[in-house]
């Protein structure tokens, strides 16, 4: 791969970080952060079309490979655009985050994504199963939703 396409994009992207990496929440706000987070986005893809590999990008730039990937691959997928069917019950939550829990055990990695969609899409907050299972961020739950939500569409 020609170190030009990466010092190109290394040039383009490495500015964006400061403010692309406060973006939290829903992808589809418009907020700097927000703004600079989707510009960084369209800088991988339109990289990655042009034949360059995300793994030279992502030592050049020093970031890891599996996030840029992630946005990469994940790009056109929005979880925001899923509707919960209703409200979930607050008291109901500690049997959805059992129903997470045994999927993962039971059915792997393919199935764990498939019931974090399922429960997101009853109206549990990824946030709240996050809690429920431990974790000190709902990031890798977004993650596992959307790969099922890509997956199934």
């Amino acid at each position: 791969m020609s170190t030009g396409l990466v010092e190109q994009y290394k040039a383009l992207i490495e500015p964006l970080f400061p403010l692309a990496k406060r973006a939290y929440g829903s992808r589809n706000q418009n907020t700097p952060a927000h703004q600079a987070s989707r510009e960084y986005t369209r800088l991988l893809c339109e990289f990655y079309g042009l034949g360059g590999s995300l793994p030279e990008l992502a030592k050049a730039i020093n970031v890891a490979y599996p996030g840029i990937r992630r946005r990469v691959v994940m790009e056109s997928v929005s979880i925001s655009e899923i509707k919960p069917r209703k409200k979930a019950n607050r008291s109901e939550l500690p049997a959805a985050v059992e129903r997470v829990k045994n999927a993962k055990q039971v059915g792997g990695v393919e199935a764990y994504h498939d019931q974090l969609a399922e429960e997101y899409k009853n109206g549990f907050s990824l946030q709240d199963l996050a809690k429920g299972l431990g974790l000190s961020s709902a990031a890798p739950l977004y993650y596992g939703a959307q790969r099922s939500l890509q997956k199934n569409n």
